[in-house]
């Protein structure tokens, strides 16, 4: 029983990786990622009469979906290959230092067939797991995860893979009923998010939502009013509560509502049953909640923090990079170092927020009461902002150009000397 697992685990992890480093996420990748996924959902989720679906991808895509994956788990690495044998994947989890080796390193690829999905054997490090055997295990966790033998659906819905020079196509059944699948998945993710409540308890989320509406009751109508006035009074009440409770999910939880109330009220959707059917129809007299008086720095700021919750700050950090590189593509609003700043502004106030060993409560000292923007949130007003994809990517090309990396420091830097972090 010792001996086995042992062995397992030492021919599996390895002392160098399979995959050093994967590529960057610039304007391109990122707006090709984006395009690439709405393109095949799309199609899958068309009316159209077609038996069979074919959903194209070139090197370039796949690996663009790849590096936007990768940029926000902090630590995968890959790369994947098109070339006349397969379509190759090599892929590295990078684990903590341990002396069985540092590196999971996983290699296969995906056959040519001109019926159905099959795959090279898997070298997991030094372990080789037979094609068909590595389809069955995958085809078991996902009808574990999705339900309703989705995985065996997905996997059953290939009917031939293609392979270019340049592309590899997918040729897929039409599933008739993949709007009612994708129905009960999203189903199933709500009764187990329900059951087990990962992110905060919904009630407790409620109370402070309760306490928000109380504050916007008060604010005379039509006037624009700054997200400190919410903020001071909430961590007040968090405060409070942490007497008889924890105050890392007391702030939480203050955090999910501040995000639904002034952000996004699809956050809800992660974290369960917030609202009730009447405080639905709560409609604000107040014309607009700012930020640096701006409405989108508010924005960026109160939904970093949301995500910073429900997500690790890797994850959070790449949603926001990644919507700015994708507004730096025409049509978009361009590069803004300023929504960049606002992003990790809130992802910090989240960090420290929810740290229990001390961070949190040095939060609600810093912010309850009557707080203001200057003791949260950094100055904005000269960071660069509108910039086009073409400025962007002559002056920085990448997000590890050393100008760019440069203008993050500046902006870390700033949020690190707040008053609500440095005690001032």
């Amino acid at each position: 029983m010792i001996l086995v697992p042992s062995v397992l685990v030492f021919l599996a992890l390895e002392d160098t990786p399979a995959v050093g480093k994967t590529g960057l996420v610039d304007t391109d990748k990122a707006t090709r990622a984006k395009h690439f996924t709405a393109r095949t959902l799309k199609k899958l989720l068309s009316h159209d009469d077609a038996v069979i679906i074919s959903v194209s991808a070139s090197e370039e895509d796949l690996n663009s979906l790849m590096a936007v994956a990768a940029s926000g788990l902090d630590r995968l690495e890959g790369r994947l290959r098109i070339a006349p044998e397969g379509l190759h994947a090599d892929l590295t989890v990078r684990l903590p230092r341990n002396p069985a080796g540092d590196f999971l390193n996983l290699r296969f690829r995906v056959l040519p067939s001109a019926s159905g999905f099959h795959i090279s054997p898997v070298a997991v490090g030094r372990i080789n797991i037979p094609g068909k055997t590595a389809l069955s295990l995958i085809r078991f966790v996902l009808d574990m995860v999705l339900g309703n033998e989705n995985g065996a659906v997905a996997l059953g819905a290939v009917h031939s893979v293609v392979l270019r020079d340049d592309s590899v196509i997918f040729n897929l059944w039409k599933i008739p009923d993949i709007r009612e699948r994708k129905e009960l998945i999203v189903q199933r993710f709500k009764f187990l998010r329900d059951a087990m409540p990962l992110v905060a308890e919904p009630e407790t989320v409620r109370d402070y939502y309760v306490k928000l509406m109380e504050l916007g009751h008060r604010v005379e109508t039509g006037r624009q009013v700054s997200l400190a006035y919410f903020i001071g009074p909430l961590f007040e009440l968090a405060r409070e509560r942490s007497t008889h409770g924890d105050p890392a999910e007391e702030n939480k939880a203050a955090l999910l509502a501040l995000a639904i109330f002034t952000g996004d009220a699809r956050f809800e959707q992660l974290i369960g049953e917030v609202r009730t059917e009447t405080m639905k129809l709560y409609r604000p007299g107040y014309r607009r909640v700012l930020l640096g008086g701006r409405e989108d720095l508010k924005l960026h700021f109160v939904i970093s923090a949301g995500l910073k919750i429900v997500a690790d700050s890797g994850l959070t950090y790449a949603v926001g990079e990644f919507k700015e590189l994708l507004d730096a593509r025409r049509g978009g609003s361009g590069f803004s170092f300023a929504d960049l700043a606002a992003d990790m502004a809130g992802t910090r106030l989240a960090e420290e927020a929810a740290d229990p060993s001390g961070g949190a409560g040095r939060i609600q000292s810093a912010l309850a009461g009557e707080a203001r923007e200057g003791i949260f949130f950094p100055e904005v007003s000269d960071l660069p902002e509108d910039i086009s994809q073409q400025e962007f990517e002559l002056a920085y090309g990448n997000v590890e150009n050393p100008g760019y990396l440069s203008l993050v420091e500046k902006i870390k830097s700033r949020i690190s000397r707040l008053p609500v972090y440095s005690g001032g």
